[in-house]
């Protein structure tokens, strides 16, 4: 069987679904079948076969979309916000950009975001079955980041019509966790279009790369507390300073290595000298030997405000290592409080530095945490099972076995931007649906619906 993993997001990258893209790809590799993996390109200007390399430029599609996207948008111009229409400019080239490297030769595609999940399906041959995993609500992750700030209300419009018809544009949808299923339901996702297929992981892999040799070294400390995550709001780094500077005031035993990197880097920096942590916090930057790391470490701390299914817990339990959590989106499924973990309330600072000062007290806690952590980890995350419940679904879909279970409206009679399919078909002989509009008037509905 050829399959496509596709993705909006920029691979490879430091995260979950990079990471989920890599082992699914190997785990279908083994089992045999042929893997392509489309996404964009590092350089932010291309569309690629991260497996091949195959490449075209994304301004080949941007500069026949942009200006007739504009033109169909301007008359809403006082609705409609201009990152939206900036946005659907993205997705559009994106779409283009697929249908170019050819979707017919593959038996199946299986998306990884609600983006390229609502692009693949408008322009994919309907005969090939399109499965979805969807790792994260973008939407939820947006309200966090506005830290009580109301949203704008196209933009808010926007945002959950993205999420609604992006997890319903596949003929099924996968989530790791109970809580994703329940918040995608809270955007009218149907329950029954979703299954719940926790992460696996290379266990044997993981413990080879936490044995390679750190190029890092780590100061001279009693106790190392890591925390391993990108340098966005919804991983609530700002909330951990705080509780780390509570923690300087009760004891100096400790340091912590933030690894990772973002847009919020010099931020956080201004804020740890502020707080007078800049000899305890360590900003290490990004790094690929974090497996290392975390063997090196004493603690692993998350302090996520918004979360799913994160790696950074998977690990540290394979890892051996006790956790400090918060309470945040799927996390509660992951680890048990005073059982596999200590478990504080998402964005509580005080209650994550006395879960922090509780494990610096109390090695006999360390110890049982890390143990039954591991335990739990070992049985829980297989990649064996996610690999068969995922290809289970696979069989289904081929089979007709699953019968999609979402309808959407129909769409408007008129289509935009025909001329340009028209174009791209001759120029470059590629499959473009005679339904497929470079304006989905699904979005523009929902953000200009007044709902009064």
């Amino acid at each position: 069987m050829k399959i496509l993993l596709a993705t909006y997001w920029l691979i490879p990258h430091v995260g979950g679904v990079w990471v989920y893209i890599q082992d699914l790809k190997a785990s279908l590799e083994r089992l045999g079948h042929e893997v392509d993996v489309f996404a964009r390109h590092p350089d932010e200007n291309s569309y690629y076969m991260a497996n091949t390399g195959e490449r075209v430029e994304k301004e080949r599609f941007k500069r026949l979309v942009e200006g007739e996207i504009r033109a169909i948008y301007a008359p809403y111009q006082s609705l409609i916000d201009p990152w939206i229409v900036e946005q659907e400019i993205e997705f559009c080239s994106y779409a283009l950009a697929a249908s170019y490297f050819g979707l017919g030769k593959y038996d199946l595609i299986h998306t990884q975001d609600v983006i390229s999940s609502r692009a693949l399906w408008q322009i994919k041959p309907e005969e090939i079955p399109l499965i979805s995993t969807i790792h994260g609500c973008l939407s939820t992750d947006y309200w966090v980041s506005l830290e009580g700030k109301l949203p704008s209300d196209t933009i808010w419009k926007y945002a959950c019509a993205r999420e609604y018809y992006g997890a319903t544009s596949s003929d099924l949808t996968i989530v790791p966790t109970k809580w994703l299923h329940d918040t995608l339901v809270g955007y009218m996702v149907p329950s029954q279009h979703m299954e719940v297929i926790p992460y696996g992981m290379n266990v044997e892999l993981y413990l080879q790369r936490m044995n390679e040799r750190s190029t890092f070294t780590i100061p001279d400390a009693a106790n190392v507390i890591i925390c391993p995550a990108r340098f966005d709001k919804v991983k609530g780094h700002s909330c951990l300073l705080d509780a780390l500077y509570t923690l300087k005031q009760i004891r100096n035993d400790w340091i912590c290595l933030l690894v990772g990197d973002g847009n919020l880097r010099s931020e956080l920096e201004s804020k740890a000298n502020r707080l007078g942590l800049a000899s305890h916090v360590i900003f290490t930057g990004s790094r690929n030997d974090v497996p290392s790391l975390i063997k090196q470490s004493d603690i692993v701390v998350l302090a996520s405000l918004n979360d799913n299914h994160p790696f950074t817990v998977m690990e540290a339990q394979i890892a051996h290592k006790p956790l400090v959590v918060s309470n945040a989106g799927g996390i509660p499924e992951m680890v048990k409080h005073n059982h596999t973990g200590l478990v504080a309330k998402a964005g509580d600072s005080d209650e994550l530095s006395h879960c922090l000062n509780a494990l610096l007290d109390d090695h006999k806690l360390r110890n049982k945490l890390a143990a039954n952590g591991y335990k739990w980890g070992v049985k829980r995350w297989s990649l064996t099972t996610m690999e068969q419940l995922t290809t289970h679904l696979y069989e289904q879909l081929l089979n007709k076995q699953r019968i999609r279970k979402v309808t959407h409206p129909p769409k408007h009679d008129g289509r935009h931007g025909a001329w340009i399919s028209s174009s791209l078909r001759e120029m470059y002989n590629m499959y473009i649906p005679q339904s497929f509009s470079i304006v989905d008037d699904h979005i523009v509905g929902s953000v200009l619906y007044q709902g009064k």
